[in-house]
């Protein structure tokens, strides 16, 4: 059987065809116009003409191989998310184009409190008296302050900045390529698995065919008795078989509705046989492309690039950046005075200064280093990625030319085959062979079929592999 392994996709339900509601529809309608004259026909082609698309409401939507590969390319989720990825990315841009890296702090307090001072009176007597008394204490403060970038942070601030939006880009590119090579796999593994589904059902019919005819007399010179038996669960392998195709189909349908955006998994496909497979430019066209706009290496550097840049600004930060301020304020003591030994008094100031953090003797010293090894990690992945991508692509376009001409060289001795089973039917039902010879040519063929089906989906992974390395659309070719 095929070996083909589907992702768990969204639930699948059955829908009604519209040709089952039309014929529950239909003697509804005759039976309440049992004689129709002109003007009862009229009414009825008013009546379902007036309904627009309701003869319509159930037919299966239709998606085409091009149609799907490219709503995967524009709009899948995966490709929604990355395009959020770089809104953030650009809007991280812009800020960075600031002026000031921070916005200036405001603050405002005010003061209640007591002061107790000891005064020293003399009495009537002229003898020496100590008071002591608690005065009230008012005040309020108000002061800004600001950040001041030194040393060329703003700019390195910008340049790290938009080498992450580069990053984003480029990864935005990768997503889209990857989306729409995995709607080829599953467009292309619904199809297959839905041929598969109807080479099954058409062997059915000949095991059925083969059974009427020889009802419950057949008996096979080595199986005795037991051949009606035998043919009786090749019909029933058959049968199980292809009921594991048809839920396998059915999951990439959920699948593939899911990525282009369908509401519905009952898809119309195209046949496999109307998908192309096309032919590759020549290979050292295709590396200049992968070394120019391959998205992988992209990605490699331009992360790369933003680690070096990163590392850049992190160092630059051990500089201090101070922080100027500006405070004024007011205080009183005792404003509510009125014994002359207890004066009010108020108090007003203003302040200004500059404060200098002191990075490079706390834990923040560290960071330059951590984002220095950072650097040189994205740059060990961009080289080790560079040689990689450059074998990868040269086994990708070997394997995609190989099984493209065993594909059509499998689909031309399938097609011949074909029209020579009338007569592997005609040899058992005339006792020329016995039921396992039949059997076994059967499996022959059907082996072939399966062998067929894989290498098509092969090839067009090995396909998907060349686009995202070479970051060119190979199926078919368009700008990008």
């Amino acid at each position: 059987m095929i070996q083909i392994k589907p992702d768990p996709g969204r639930q699948h339900f059955e829908n009604r065809s519209g040709k089952q509601r039309l014929s529950t529809l239909i003697p509804v309608i005759k039976k309440g116009l049992v004689s129709p004259g002109p003007l009862k026909g009229a009414f009825l082609l008013t009546l379902l003409l007036g309904i627009p698309g309701f003869l319509k409401s159930d037919e299966i939507p239709s998606l085409s191989y091009l149609d799907a590969l490219n709503r995967a390319y524009e709009n899948s989720p995966e490709v929604r998310i990355a395009n959020s990825d770089l809104e953030i990315a650009r809007k991280e841009s812009e800020q960075s184009e600031s002026l000031i890296s921070e916005a200036p702090s405001l603050e405002a307090s005010i003061t209640r409190g007591t002061n107790k001072d000891s005064i020293e009176a003399l009495d009537l007597n002229y003898s020496a008296q100590v008071n002591g008394k608690e005065v009230p204490v008012k005040g309020w403060e108000l002061g800004i302050s600001q950040k001041v970038e030194i040393g060329g942070q703003r700019g390195l601030r910008q340049d790290q900045k938009a080498a992450e939006k580069s990053l984003y880009e480029a990864r935005l590119t990768s997503t889209q390529l990857e989306a729409r090579s995995r709607a080829r796999d599953l467009y292309l593994q619904a199809a297959l698995l839905e041929e598969w589904e109807e080479h099954l059902t058409e062997h059915l019919s000949r095991f059925y065919r083969l059974r009427a005819r020889f009802g419950g007399s057949y008996i096979d010179r080595r199986l005795g008795n037991y051949s009606i038996v035998a043919l009786n669960m090749g019909i029933q392998t058959l049968k199980s078989e292809r009921d594991e195709v048809s839920i396998l189909k059915r999951k990439m349908m959920r699948e593939l509705a899911l990525m282009v955006g369908e509401r519905t998994d009952a898809l119309k496909l195209q046949g496999i046989d109307s998908v192309s497979m096309p032919a590759l430019p020549p290979l050292p066209e295709l590396e200049e492309a992968m070394e120019n706009q391959g998205v992988t290496l992209k990605e490699r550097r331009a992360r790369w690039e933003a680690r070096m840049k990163e590392s850049d600004l992190e160092s630059r930060k051990l500089w201090p950046s101070p922080s100027i301020f500006l405070y004024g304020g007011e205080r009183t003591v005792n404003s509510g005075s009125t014994v002359s030994v207890y004066p009010g008094s108020r108090e007003t100031y203003m302040r200004a200064g500059i404060q200098f953090p002191l990075s490079f003797v706390g834990p923040e010293s560290k960071t330059p280093d951590i984002a220095r090894l950072q650097a040189e990690k994205a740059k060990v992945e961009l080289d080790t990625e560079r040689s990689r991508a450059s074998l990868q692509l040269k086994a990708a376009y070997e394997n995609y030319e190989s099984l493209k001409k065993q594909y059509m060289q499998m689909k031309l001795f399938l097609v011949q085959a074909e029209r020579f089973l009338p007569a592997l039917d005609q040899a058992l039902m005339g006792r020329r062979i016995s039921y396992f010879e039949f059997w076994g040519e059967h499996e022959r063929y059907h082996a072939l079929f399966q062998r067929s089906l894989d290498v098509r989906l092969q090839a067009a992974r090995a396909l998907g592999e060349i686009e995202i390395l070479t970051g060119r659309i190979l199926d078919p070719e368009r700008s990008n």
